[in-house]
């Protein structure tokens, strides 16, 4: 056993509210969606969003607060956010300065940012992306379109984060994003497959 679960299919909803009631001073989901975005708003910051798939806590969700992420956007356990929940996390996070979209190198996670973020446009919202993709075990992998965003997207989250805190504005945190980007390389090794939730045999 890895996890307590109460419910396998109710494990996301469950995980994001609980998240939320756990720490007010902190986060705080917005209605209706799968986003967890901070609750201190500091008017002229540049708004830092990412998220992905379920299954891999506290990514993203655990990135949320001071000096890192103003919102994070989570999909069902392995699946991409759509992209309306995405765009819900880009409102979330603007402060009229613009927002930086920090998407990990998957197929679905880079076509429902990208829709978002057309979305937002029409909102005048001003939205740059920088695509994390630090695992080179995969670079020439038939099975992916490139190498994968994963741990290092930590890393991302940290140092961009701090800059945007310190007040650097929208085309500073996407150079200095795709600058950390391109000194990170990380190695992923599994011992055994997964499980997802839903495949589990018994519930507690």
């Amino acid at each position: 056993m890895k996890k307590i679960i109460n419910i396998p299919e109710q494990v996301v909803e469950q995980m994001v509210e609980g998240l939320a009631k756990s720490h007010p001073e902190i986060v705080a989901r917005i209605p209706d969606t799968r986003v967890i975005a901070r609750v201190d708003k500091r008017p002229g910051k540049v708004g830092l969003v990412s998220g992905g798939g379920s299954g891999h806590e506290p990514a993203h969700a655990g990135y949320v607060g001071r000096g890192m992420l103003s919102a994070a956007v989570c999909g069902d356990v392995f699946t991409s956010p759509t992209p309306d929940q995405i765009y819900e996390g880009i409102k979330a996070a603007d402060q009229g300065k613009g927002v930086l979209l920090i998407v990990k190198n998957y197929t679905g996670d880079v076509m429902n940012f990208d829709m978002a973020a057309e979305l937002a446009s029409v909102d005048d919202i001003q939205v740059e992306q920088i695509i994390v993709d630090d695992d080179i075990a995969v670079e020439d992998s038939t099975f992916t379109t490139g190498r994968r965003g994963v741990a290092g997207t930590v890393l991302v989250h940290k140092i961009v984060g701090a800059a945007a805190e310190a007040g650097a504005n929208l085309a500073e945190l996407k150079a200095l994003g795709e600058k950390v980007i391109q000194h990170i390389k990380t190695i992923g090794v599994a011992l055994s497959p997964c499980t997802v939730p839903e495949g589990w045999s018994s519930r507690l």
